[in-house]
């Protein structure tokens, strides 16, 4: 987690189902694996909604992921690059 508006973090080694991290606010705990340098959610985003990464939107959510979901183009859309 690089700035506090961020909702989701970079594992910075492979993380199993059942981990948990310590974030700024509070601990969570990872809901499948993830490996490592990929995304996981810090709360519980919804559909559509944005998120946000080293401050600055990156994407939007395809479906609803609570805190601890691994977060990757399965369940987060991007329109940069389509054009």
């Amino acid at each position: 987690m690089i700035n506090p508006a961020d909702s989701v973090a970079m594992v910075l080694e492979d993380a199993k189902k059942g981990d948990t991290i310590q974030t700024p606010g509070g601990e969570i705990t990872l809901l499948e694996d993830i490996e490592f340098a990929h995304k996981v959610s810090l709360v519980e985003l919804a559909e559509g909604q944005p998120v946000i990464k080293y401050g600055e939107e990156i994407g939007y959510m395809l479906c609803p992921a609570p805190a601890g979901t691994w977060i990757h183009d399965h369940n987060m859309g991007c329109e940069r690059g389509k054009k």
